[in-house]
């Protein structure tokens, strides 16, 4: 139906963790956190960022962390990049960091690292085929001789999860994404039994990660960076301290070992001084930006994202593009001005209720538009 409306799909989608292709807020914003993201994967340094973001609750801070994760992920020719998205650190009924760490190789998925050990193996082989050229060894039986002196070249902190990852293409990584999992313990020498601390698994995820975004070769990296965006950090404030301070050492932890090509983005719904007497010193320390506050809409910023979201979804050489049919202007204010609190997945929410009933009670029809008497009268039936 929403094809005859010169829509290609719904353009008010309220899916916690659906991409997210535009920016809802202030462009300079949005502007200084693509700043922070790129200058994470420059391709001469690509210093870490650890970046705390705030605001009230609904302000849209979820919106923009997945903003950032699609860019990252659509944009994977300019990025080529890991992104990853948390709603909240608690992903189990345990709230530690190894849980998270667990949750997090569950978001790579097997294929992603099914893809990173053939990277890695490629990689490696022609590490190995240069030694043997240069030895003058044309005997491609005896060229594995030189397995050790290729991983030796490594730094002595990457050597087991490059010789893991290697290793792992035998399997197509099925055997190394149940052990990064949790599921079963290694079963090689480069890490013993399985990963069941946090100590363990923030060291086995840095490595993974460090590894993923070091020179293999000169100029060859597998990926230029990795992001990891932690929402709704806020639940922290409402666990034991025990639990909170081991979320926030393996953090720690993840950050010691990562000092170039990652970036961290955690997410609280909460003043700066609440964020600061929950977080511990050594973390605080390391954030590389003061506190940056995501704002509430106003008025002019809701309606300008509504008209984008609703172009988004509209079909190519449509005549209502930039438009905002099938509704009129005064509608889509109408919405803005009588939504309680200017949030994406607010707007959303009152957007899609007068969609479907003036398509399903008013029988729109195309060609016609959702006048705001029509928005007036939806809305009342649902306050």
């Amino acid at each position: 139906m929403l094809e005859k409306f010169d829509l290609k799909h719904d353009p008010f989608p309220i899916v916690p963790d659906g991409p997210v292709h535009n920016w809802a807020g202030r462009q300079e914003l949005k502007l200084d956190l693509i700043d922070i993201i790129k200058g994470v994967r420059g391709r001469d340094i690509g210093i870490t960022e650890f970046v705390v973001v705030h605001g009230e609750y609904g302000a849209g801070k979820s919106h923009a962390l997945r903003y950032l994760k699609t860019m990252i992920a659509e944009k994977a020719d300019e990025f080529n990049s890991l992104a990853v998205y948390v709603e909240r650190p608690r992903v189990s009924s345990k709230l530690n960091f190894l849980e998270l760490t667990k949750y997090v190789v569950k978001v790579i998925g097997r294929e992603n690292i099914r893809t990173y050990c053939s990277a890695i193996k490629v990689q490696l082989d022609k590490i190995i085929d240069e030694l043997a050229a240069a030895a003058g060894i044309p005997d491609v039986k005896n060229r594995s001789s030189f397995y050790e002196t290729a991983i030796n070249q490594f730094p002595a902190d990457d050597q087991n999860m490059i010789k893991l990852l290697a290793r792992g293409s035998a399997d197509e990584g099925k055997g190394l994404f149940l052990f990064l999992s949790g599921a079963e313990r290694n079963d090689g020498d480069e890490y013993e039994g399985k990963i069941d601390s946090d100590f363990v698994a923030a060291k086995v995820l840095s490595d993974l990660f460090r590894v993923l975004i070091s020179e293999i070769r000169p100029g060859v990296r597998i990926l230029e960076s990795v992001y990891l965006f932690i929402d709704e950090a806020e639940i922290l404030a409402e666990a034991k301290a025990s639990e909170s301070e081991l979320v926030f050492n393996g953090l720690r932890e993840l950050i010691n070992g990562l000092p170039y090509r990652f970036g961290l983005v955690i997410s609280f719904s909460a003043a700066t001084a609440l964020i600061e007497a929950i977080m511990p010193q050594h973390l605080l320390k390391r954030m590389t930006r003061p506190y940056i506050e995501i704002p509430m809409l106003n008025d002019i910023e809701a309606v300008e994202f509504l008209q984008s979201q609703i172009n988004f979804a509209r079909t190519a050489g449509s005549q209502y593009s930039g438009d905002v049919y099938p509704f009129t202007m005064e509608a889509i204010e109408f919405i803005v001005q009588n939504t309680t609190t200017l949030t994406p997945r607010n707007l959303f929410i009152d957007c899609k209720r007068v969609l479907e009933r003036s398509l399903r009670r008013f029988e729109l029809e195309p060609g016609e538009r959702i006048t705001e008497d029509m928005a007036e009268k939806i809305l009342q039936s649902y306050r």
